[in-house]
């Protein structure tokens, strides 16, 4: 199974370390881009606006200049300064930037739109276009929209909040995404609210995004139950941890250029994209050789690092363990991970190694409870996972937890079986066969189909 890439509250380069400098010299480009970054993050946006606009000016021509003018310039309209938004927005077309739709449609600079000089900022940027060197990062058309986890808010009232139509471009931005997962706890009493978006490269599908709101009511707090935060800082195992971090983005860079072989692949169960690259092919032989003799070190950083992106590094790397089992036994104290990236990452090598297995080789119990986690992201790979581990039951093993699924899980599959995204209904879809033999093709089928069955407890 191939999972595709979804696009949260993602920075590549955001929060780099940078070498010291000497005493009284001015900060690096690079150095101001990382600091308008952490900025933006915390939604600082004073903060960010200023300090993308010095990392601009520190650059003296190129991309890299134009592109820090405008990230200053949404930064400027978010914190309610669009004449300033407007006059460093100027400055970035008059540089060179030219991704218009992204420009057009990016909601940081909505504020804008009404104002006399927008129309002429989308004409330059779309003059500097026609005479661009390469094509910018594509835009996505909003396909589908989801709202999943709570009893008072559905997809209209989400759709509102949100200011999203299906069938128009949409471009993601992690700032205005926090805003309203704020607004939309706040106005409902929701104990938890997260959203997402998916976008395909190939495919079929190629083109199209998906969001999906997550939202926890707040008597429902026991499904954000998740492990205490790690507060160490433990030594990276024979750089293993960097060198991942280092193959990570280069192939998601391979990827969204359709750069990658089609039939890339790895030497084990999991794989987010493989090496058939290159650029790539150095890094696999150095994880299979050095992750069996660093087992413990690695299971150790999982445990107990501050830092989450070196914790989600580990759970990939611990796929390079020598048997499935082991693999296995490594990763499930973490399904419960307080960061949502190392939850994704356990949970991804977990399903792809039961799925090549012949063998059930988790606990039943531990994966429902895994359905019942908070983001999609989670429920979708647990729900994978729980499909392939009950294929591999013995069939008297399945008859015994048929009815105890289906009074735990029935509601929730079935709600995500109503689900627009793919990668999202169709695990849910598969569980459902499995657990009642029917052939139901939609959501109001199932429905009816769970009216039907026993309400006994127990």
């Amino acid at each position: 199974m191939r999972f595709v890439m979804a696009l949260s509250v993602v920075a590549l380069g955001a929060g780099c370390a940078h070498s010291p400098k000497p005493a009284g010299s001015a900060p690096s480009a690079q150095q101001l881009s990382a600091e308008a970054e952490q900025a933006y993050a915390s939604l600082d946006f004073e903060r960010c606006a200023e300090r993308f606009r010095a990392s601009g000016e520190a650059d003296v021509e190129g991309p890299d200049r134009a592109e820090s003018l405008y990230r200053a310039a949404g930064c400027a309209a978010l914190a309610g300064h669009a004449d300033a938004a407007v006059d460093v927005l100027k400055r970035a077309v008059q540089g060179g930037y030219y991704d218009a739709d992204h420009l057009e449609y990016n909601p940081e600079l909505a504020a804008l739109h009404p104002l006399p000089a927008w129309s002429g900022i989308v004409a330059e940027a779309r003059a500097n276009l026609a005479k661009a060197p390469e094509a910018p990062f594509p835009t996505f058309t909003l396909t589908g929209l989801d709202a999943f986890g709570s009893r008072k808010v559905d997809r209209e009232t989400v759709r509102r909040v949100l200011g999203l139509e299906v069938g128009k471009p949409i471009v993601h931005s992690s700032a205005v995404f926090k805003q309203k997962e704020a607004a939309l706890r706040e106005q409902y009493g929701l104990l938890y609210a997260h959203l997402g978006m998916t976008i395909y490269f190939a495919d079929e599908r190629k083109g199209t995004a998906f969001v999906v709101v997550d939202m926890v009511d707040a008597e429902d707090a026991a499904r954000v139950r998740f492990l205490p935060e790690p507060k160490g800082h433990l030594a990276d195992p024979e750089g293993l941890v960097a060198r991942w971090n280092e193959y990570e983005p280069r192939l998601q860079q391979l990827q969204m250029q359709g750069k990658l072989d089609e039939d890339s692949t790895c030497k084990v169960t999991h794989c987010i994209g493989g090496f058939g690259h290159p650029d790539l092919a150095a890094f696999e032989p150095e994880f299979l050789a050095k992750v069996p003799q660093q087992l413990d070190a690695l299971t150790a950083v999982l445990r107990e690092d501050a830092d989450s992106r070196k914790r989600s590094a580990a759970a990939f790397l611990l796929a390079y363990a020598p048997t499935e089992q082991e693999t296995v036994q490594r990763l499930v104290p973490f399904i419960r991970d307080p960061e949502s990236d190392v939850r994704n990452n356990v949970l991804r090598v977990l399903t792809a190694t039961q799925e090549a297995a012949t063998q059930p080789l988790l606990d039943v119990a531990t994966v429902a409870d895994a359905v019942s986690l908070p983001n999609s992201s989670d429920r979708n790979k647990a729900t994978f996972l729980l499909s392939y581990l009950l294929a591999d039951l013995s069939p008297e093993a399945l008859n015994a937890q048929r009815a105890g699924l289906i009074r735990q899980l029935g509601e929730t599959l079935v709600a995500m079986s109503a689900l627009q995204l793919p990668i999202n209904h169709e695990p849910a879809m598969r569980v459902l066969k499995q657990l009642s033999g029917e052939k139901y093709e939609t959501a109001d089928e199932w429905r009816a189909w769970l009216a039907r069955q026993p309400k006994t407890a127990g």
